[in-house]
């Protein structure tokens, strides 16, 4: 006989982060590393997955997911350049903040979500690619 079971990483967590980032930014968003993406898109990328606590009938885990945006410029990187990654970071540390609790219509989430860690980077290997990677972790308990 088969187990049940919720993949918990995917449904609740990425899919419903996804969700929030559509809705709030008319920005192309990817759960593929390798997909082309265009001059300014973001990218879901799950990092890690620990348990906090067993609990008799559950468990309570907690999730960290990349959230990757990515702008190519079509010229020198200026002080435009760097506003407009800074712009998207903030606006996105604070859709979280008002998310911090998430349930939408009534079915809970994830609790304590919050952007941990924000790093910007240019790319080496061409000047015109820059990212700011901000780091979302929440926590999420599942009943069995």
């Amino acid at each position: 006989m088969a187990i049940t079971y919720e993949n918990v990483i995917y449904d609740r967590i990425i899919d419903n982060l996804h969700s929030l980032i559509a809705n709030e930014f008319s920005i192309s968003i990817s759960l593929d590393v390798d997909e082309e993406r265009p001059n300014q898109s973001f990218l879901i990328i799950p990092s890690s997955d620990s348990l906090i606590e067993l609990l008799a009938d559950g468990q309570s885990r907690e999730y960290t997911i990349d959230i990757d945006y990515q702008l190519t410029l079509s010229g020198n990187y200026t002080k435009n350049s760097y506003k407009q990654l800074s712009e998207i970071a903030e606006r996105m540390k604070r859709l979280v903040h008002n998310n911090t609790s998430y349930s939408p219509s009534g079915n809970y989430k994830w609790h304590d979500g919050r952007i941990i860690n924000t790093t910007f980077e240019r790319s080496e290997d061409d000047p015109t690619i820059s990212n700011v990677i901000m780091q979302f972790n929440c926590t999420s308990t599942e009943v069995f």
